[in-house]
């Protein structure tokens, strides 16, 4: 296993960000089409003594940092004077610090007061990113998330009263057929429900540790074809309430098309006339499904 100061993934975002590992792993590490960490590391929190050497450390290296990324499967699942105390010395150490940020899970903040949440945005944490995956039920349940669509509206608007930016990741074709209409219509749903301040689209990508590419290989999982992606991304879109202004994007590898909008409400159009003429697009009309196999 993987010792927790190694930081194994980080939003695409975070690219030019200084990365200080929090924690190693994922708490709860049972998503079925996640294989991040599964045999690679155990969730485990860093001493805090090691992670303020890793902050001195970095600041001395790169003092004038702007974006500086608090990596870990879910670091917010640790006490909040301990990271309110990782927060605040970063904002301490890197004096021109525009973004503090972390990856967050529901469950995670499920378990924390309005006070904690305040206080993480009052120490200088500033956008949280959480895999909202699905707005569907029967999706959630059958990727075994542990989270629901009713958890995902009540923590996201907590999230948001806060103080705290909120990126939500939606996995297209994570229902596969049989529930791509409504893995569409809940995720809509939700999205309208929460108005997040972004969302991200991402394309689902099998991982060979995964238990959910065993289903794949055994036939009992149907990766949607490329312009069935582009068609579900389409319905979410399309089905979102006029109140929904999120920042959203398409900022990954695995996406078919390469658009986003700082204001949905005002982009909607543009954004659905980009997707319809890739969904007509006889070349992408005859692709086949072609996901990174990571691992």
């Amino acid at each position: 296993m993987l010792p927790p100061d190694q930081i194994l993934i980080r939003p695409p975002v975070e690219a030019y960000s200084v990365l200080i590992a929090v924690t190693g792993g994922c708490s709860w590490n049972k998503c079925r089409f996640c294989g991040v960490y599964k045999g690679i590391q155990d969730y485990h929190v860093r001493p805090l003594e090691d992670v303020l050497q890793d902050i001195q450390l970095y600041s001395d290296l790169n003092p004038d940092a702007r974006w500086v990324y608090l990596a870990g499967g879910n670091p917010t699942s640790t006490p909040t004077a301990y990271f309110t105390k990782i927060i605040s010395t970063v904002k301490e150490k890197f004096r021109n610090v525009e973004r503090i940020s972390s990856y967050a899970k529901i469950l995670d903040i499920a378990r924390k007061s309005d006070e904690d949440l305040k206080a993480l945005a009052n120490a200088g944490l500033n956008i949280v990113y959480v895999g909202l995956e699905s707005g569907s039920d029967k999706v959630l349940a059958s990727m075994k998330k542990g989270t629901t669509s009713r958890m995902a509206i009540l923590h996201g608007k907590r999230i948001l009263a806060a103080g705290l930016k909120l990126s939500f990741y939606v996995i297209l074709g994570l229902g596969s057929y049989e529930l791509s209409e409504e893995h569409a219509y809940e995720t809509s749903r939700v999205l309208t429900e929460i108005n997040p301040t972004i969302f991200r689209f991402r394309t689902l990508n099998l991982m060979r540790n995964s238990p959910l590419y065993q289903d794949y290989l055994d036939g009992k999982f149907k990766v949607l074809r490329p312009v069935d992606v582009l068609k579900e991304e389409r319905a979410i879109v399309s089905q979102l309430g006029s109140n929904v202004t999120s920042e959203v994007y398409n900022d990954h590898i695995s996406n078919y098309v390469d658009i986003h909008s700082h204001n949905i409400q005002m982009d909607r159009q543009k954004f659905l006339d980009v997707l319809d003429a890739a969904i007509r697009d006889p070349r992408i009309q005859a692709l086949e499904p072609n996901f990174l196999e990571y691992m």
